[in-house]
Parts: C-alpha cells; structure tokens; sequence
C-alpha cells in the first residue's frame, strides 16, 4: 500500500460516514517533518523515535488528524454494536507531552514491573491519547520489534494486545478500517482467532464496510 492510498481510504470513509448522516469533524494531514525537526524532538524525548515512526513522519505527514462520529440514531449489530466514531491522531509535536503524560500515569498508578498488568506500560512511546486514560503506543522493548500495543488504565480487554507490527502498518492496516475509534471496544471486532494484529479483511470488518458503502 502507498501514503496516496491512505488518504483516498480516509476520503471514501468520510464521504460513507456523512451519506448515512454522521459527521466529519477534521481530515487534516501536514507536510512532512524535516530530519532537524525530528531530531530535536527526540533531543528531548532521549531516545531515537522508532524507525516505522520516523518514516511516516518524514515522508508521509508531521501531522495527521481524522476524526467522525456515526449518527445518534445509527446502531450496527452484534460485535459491531459498539462502534461509534473513528480517530486517528499523530504529531511529532505532541510525542513529548503525551509522553510525560503517559509516564506520570505509568509512574502514579503502574509503577511495578513484576506485576504483568504494569509492565505493559513500560518501555513504551505513546504516540495517541485515546481520551480516556489509555494510549497507543509502540513497544520499545525488544530490539527490531516495534509492535503498536495498547495500554489500559482500568483492566480494558485490549490491554497489551498487538495492533500491529508497527507503526507504518498500522497505519495502513487501520486506514482501510476508516480508522474506527481508538477506544479497545471499538476495535476488538477486528481480531481473528489466530490471527496477529487488526484484520481488515475479516468478516467483521467487510460487515463494517458494506454498512458505510466503503470498497476499499
């Protein structure tokens, strides 16, 4: 998949979303970063910003941010019931706050990395604040790995779960899923037995597309 196919994936989501009477409230997507931006941000990070990451950054956008929500009235059913918006957020200009964020929650509520639940949320870069408490984040924990996971603040389903090798993936995987809602619930549908990482050609997610009109 290429940069260019992501967005004309956000484009199709966004025209499905409005027909059927939801709302878009931003697609916007920036320039690319400079390589002085970027190494000024992990100046004050004080670690390289993994390399799925920093290629997205540099050649696809600094900055992206998507967000739509489904109509009131609008329910989908069985496991895509709970299903209501989509958002994708990055900036490398937020990496740094959402980190000294991520790291005050880490260090206040799980401060222990004996204990399986904390040590999810070491060694980790956030790179999106879900907005209740949890976070995207890529693991930094094991060399030439960087899988996107997701931390949970309160014991969520899709605490520690791989959503994707890493972060370009990531963002390919999910755009062909309109990138539906960060929270764990609104995701979850999209797991096959089995199978690792977000699947965006499950049966649930195919039901997701034919529900929005999407062909993607």
């Amino acid at each position: 998949m290429e940069y260019s196919e992501v967005i004309e994936n956000w484009k199709l989501f966004s025209v499905g979303v409005k027909e059927i009477g939801g709302e878009v409230h931003t697609l916007s997507i920036e320039e690319p970063a400079t390589e002085d931006e970027v190494a000024t941000v992990e100046s004050k990070l004080g670690f390289e910003i993994p390399r799925s990451l920093k290629e997205v950054l540099l050649v696809f956008s600094k900055k992206v941010e998507f967000r739509w929500f489904l109509p009131d009235n609008y329910k989908m059913e069985g496991e895509l019931s709970q299903i209501f918006s989509g958002d994708r957020h990055w900036s490398l200009e937020w990496l740094v706050k959402f980190n000294e964020n991520k790291n005050e929650l880490r260090d206040e509520i799980f401060p222990n990395k004996n204990d399986p639940y904390d040590l999810v949320w070491h060694d980790k870069l956030a790179f999106h604040e879900v907005g209740n408490g949890d976070y995207l984040a890529i693991d930094l924990s094991r060399a030439g790995q960087e899988p996107v996971v997701y931390l949970s603040h309160d014991f969520g389903d899709g605490h520690g779960v791989e959503m994707a090798k890493n972060f370009k993936e990531f963002v390919f995987l999910s755009s062909r899923l309109g990138c539906v809602g960060a929270e764990d619930w609104q995701w979850l549908p999209f797991l096959v037995e089995g199978v690792p990482f977000i699947n965006p050609d499950s049966e649930n997610a195919i039901r997701f597309r034919e529900a929005l009109r999407v062909k993607v």
